[in-house]
């Protein structure tokens, strides 16, 4: 049966980002109410503002984590799929039709002197062709500190937490930067002085994406139009709507970066309560930003460095930190496995490598950019909180597996085995659950989930010890057509096993057949001629000419 979970988008540039990144990719974090498991069907229902009604979308699990799960959504024959994706296209159309009215601007560099109007909240006209730091009133920052990456880190990380509003203002040897965030991400740079090598149209043309002669055409568009250079664009036909906002995404980014490289400098952070409404670049995924940053900076590190950095943590624990939003880390689909399976439990840094489902020279890059941001931590033991956890779900798993399993399946042997298979499972299952986690003191609710887990071993192996009861059992959990198919082929094999001379697996196997089927008598004859030759007597000829 497919799980439904609900996902609401507060406004519609989210969800407009959501489906550019991930949706329309086909593939989906979710949270979700309980644990999933790899391959379980998911119903995904979007509540997206501008949309009268929900829109169901199928998926399938194929990376669960936890509290969360990443899907692989299905397109084919997905009327949902086809909504959503017309209503990114019409949403496309609507934003690049206001651009082009010239009544609305989008966020990014302007040249100076350049007028226009902005249709603001009561219909009253504002001056949105001035740079955000004229038309945003700051108040005294709550911030403020020294320039470095470590220091910006931990801080782009805590307006991240905070869902921050507000502008960062970075003083440094390259002049003054203003970066503005909205809910926690950047949307938009201003530079004082201009750096032109970082404004849209350079960078689209440095990249390929813009020749000479559609530079120089755009400008010319700038200074007689009074537009921004991204609407010119789109005017132009060079860029359509969608793409010009992944532009400008891209384009802070390449800025974030550069700032990320200061080795001075000094930061204040001032909230605002809200940017203008002309502000539409969607936030920069802060944690995905800053995860790509540091992983690629690992990847390209020698092998001895790399060395020297994990030196001091093998014999360490790993734990990840609470409430991370996996899907703002813009993960790859391996990479999100690997959070999942040491999510799960906690391991010696080099014991991952056992378990990690990518190669060492994948693992390293990962491990270490999370560690950068924090989202991963290296402790001298075992966080108790994660290792609790972890036996709870194991006994719960058990306790749950055992309530609706024959006697067969709770000492996990099959149920055509006989004494000493049965006692050898017996033995061992005992053995784990009485010395649980190493003889540790389990919380009381644990511990009377693995006492449980023992009286229903000790329950199942009363009623399969003996032959006797052992048959008994049987008849009342398997037909007798059961019986005698599994006898007939236990015999066939014992056959066969007779050709190559494994008595022992022969006398095996025919003895469970007559267990099943006591009355059978050739198999009662091969079993004779099997003990016999066993000890050296007659020939195989002989053994199986009947």
């Amino acid at each position: 049966m497919s799980v439904e979970i609900p996902i609401q988008y507060d406004n519609v540039f989210g969800f407009l980002e959501d489906y550019r990144a991930h949706i329309s990719e086909l593939r989906y974090t979710v949270p979700t109410p309980e644990p999933l498991s790899t391959g379980q069907d998911v119903t995904v229902i979007f509540r997206v503002p501008l949309i009268g009604e929900q829109i169901p979308v199928e998926g399938r699990v194929m990376a669960p984590l936890g509290d969360r799960a990443g899907l692989q959504l299905i397109a084919e024959g997905s009327d949902g799929m086809a909504r959503l994706e017309d209503f990114y296209r019409y949403m496309g159309r609507v934003v690049e039709q206001m651009l082009l009215s010239g009544r609305f601007k989008i966020a990014g560099q302007w040249p100076e002197g350049v007028q226009g109007t902005l249709a603001a909240g009561g219909g009253k006209a504002s001056d949105s062709s001035a740079p955000l730091s004229e038309r945003v009133t700051r108040g005294a920052p709550t911030l403020e500190g020294s320039v470095n990456e470590e220091a910006l880190t931990e801080l782009f990380m805590e307006l991240y937490s905070q869902r921050a509003t507000g502008v960062l203002e970075i003083r440094s040897g390259q002049g003054r930067r203003l970066a503005w965030f909205k809910s926690g991400g950047i949307v938009q740079w201003e530079n004082d002085p201009t750096i032109e090598e970082e404004c849209l149209g350079v960078l689209l043309a440095r990249a390929g994406k813009l020749t000479d002669e559609q530079l120089r055409t755009s400008l010319e568009m700038m200074r007689d139009s009074g537009q921004k250079q991204g609407a010119c664009l789109v005017e132009m036909g060079v860029l359509t709507f969608p793409k010009l906002i992944m532009s400008l995404a891209t384009q802070v980014e390449i800025i974030t970066r550069k700032v990320f490289a200061l080795t001075s400098g000094t930061y204040s952070f001032s909230p605002v309560e809200r940017l203008p409404t002309d502000v539409v670049t969607p936030p920069m995924k802060t944690p995905g930003f800053l995860f790509g940053l540091f992983k690629r900076r690992f990847v390209g590190l020698p092998p001895e460095e790399l060395q020297g950095l994990l030196r001091g943590q093998l014999d360490r624990y790993t734990v990840f930190a609470q409430d991370v939003n996996w899907d703002d880390m813009r993960m790859k689909k391996d990479e999100l496995g690997l959070v999942r399976i040491l999510s799960e439990k906690s391991y010696r840094f080099r014991s991952v490598f056992s378990v990690s489902n990518m190669g060492r020279a994948k693992t390293i890059p990962v491990l270490l950019a999370l560690a950068e941001m924090d989202i991963l931590s290296f402790v001298d033991a075992e966080d108790q909180g994660q290792v609790q956890e972890r036996w709870s779900r194991e006994l719960e798993a058990k306790v749950n597996f055992q309530r609706s399993q024959n006697p067969f399946e709770v000492l996990e042997v099959h149920w055509t085995s006989q004494s000493t298979q049965i006692e050898a499972a017996y033995k061992k299952m005992k053995a784990t659950y009485e010395r649980y986690a190493r003889g540790a003191t389990l919380p009381s609710d644990l511990d009377a989930m693995r006492l449980t887990i023992l009286e229903n071993i000790e329950a199942a192996y009363d009623l399969v010890r003996d032959k006797p009861t052992r048959q008994k059992t049987r008849r009342k959990h398997y037909e007798k057509q059961q019986l005698e198919n599994s006898a007939d082929l236990l015999t066939k094999q014992g056959e066969m096993l007779m050709v190559r001379g494994k008595w022992a697996e022969v006398i095996d196997n025919l003895e469970r057949s007559l267990e099943l089927v006591p009355n059978s008598s050739k198999t009662v004859q091969l079993l004779d001629k099997a003990r016999k030759r066993s000890q050296g007597y007659g020939s195989i000829t002989t053994e199986i000419d009947l």
